[in-house]
């Protein structure tokens, strides 16, 4: 039976994310920062419903200390690792007069440095198998000036997308998915003329749902996917800048 380690998987696309990889028979380990009676509630409610084995791991993925217990501890319940989703991220959005170095720091640091630590730490008990990164549409062409930090560090996480590709290659395939609106927790305090104005760009006319997400995710860490690396796909809805 395959792992997956999922981060940030106690809630929004991480949970769903969890979800799938559950129903395809995956064991699934759980990251969380905080949030420890939602993971530990998902945790049961895989392992009751589709009778896998899951494994709740609070670290703070910025911290080396962290992330190095966490892959001990998943090394020591499953011995190997066959697929990371690298899906915890933050979002601070404020205009570039009112954003502070620190709090640009901090998006910097969590969406791309905690990625590359993960990451690091993960190959060291990966043989073969598949990293999926989770970046955004607003690396690539549809930035957001309140999100320059949050954009940097999504185009951030597509250039180590590359390199790693480039780095493990043949025996472990790193994609990465670029997203633009989905319904999370994250953007549910929203204004709904903002959102409206968004909705309206985007050609489905909506923002996407977290299991649609963890449905691209899954498969490019499937076997329908073994020709697929180095590879970025844009997860947006067809978003334009049309009104």
């Amino acid at each position: 039976m395959k792992t997956v380690l999922i981060t940030g998987a106690s809630q929004g696309i991480g949970r769903a994310t969890a979800k799938i990889f559950a129903q395809k028979g995956y064991n699934v380990v759980i990251n969380y920062h905080k949030e420890t009676e939602l993971a530990e509630a998902l945790a049961q409610e895989l392992t009751q419903k589709y009778h896998i084995t899951t494994l709740c791991c609070q670290a703070d993925i910025t911290k080396e200390n962290d992330v190095a217990n966490m892959i001990k501890e998943i090394a020591g319940k499953f011995t190997t690792l066959d697929c990371l989703v690298n899906n915890a991220g933050i979002a601070r959005d404020n205009t570039y007069q009112d954003k502070s170095k620190q709090e640009f720091l901090d998006v910097i640091t969590t969406n791309l440095g905690g990625p590359f630590l993960v990451t690091k730490a993960a190959l060291t008990i990966m043989e073969k198998g598949s990293i999926i990164n989770v970046s955004s549409d607003g690396a690539i062409d549809n930035g957001y000036p309140l999100a320059m930090d949050y954009d940097a560090s999504k185009a951030g996480l597509i250039a180590l997308t590359h390199d790693f590709a480039k780095a493990v290659a043949p025996n472990i395939r790193v994609n990465a998915v670029a997203l633009g609106w989905v319904n999370t927790a994250m953007n549910q305090d929203l204004a709904s003329e903002f959102k409206q104005k968004e909705i309206n760009k985007t050609l489905l006319k909506r923002f996407a749902e977290p299991e649609e997400i963890a449905e691209v995710i899954y498969f490019l860490a499937s076997d329908a996917a073994s020709y697929i690396n180095d590879a970025v796909i844009k997860v947006d809805g067809g978003k334009t800048w049309m009104n």
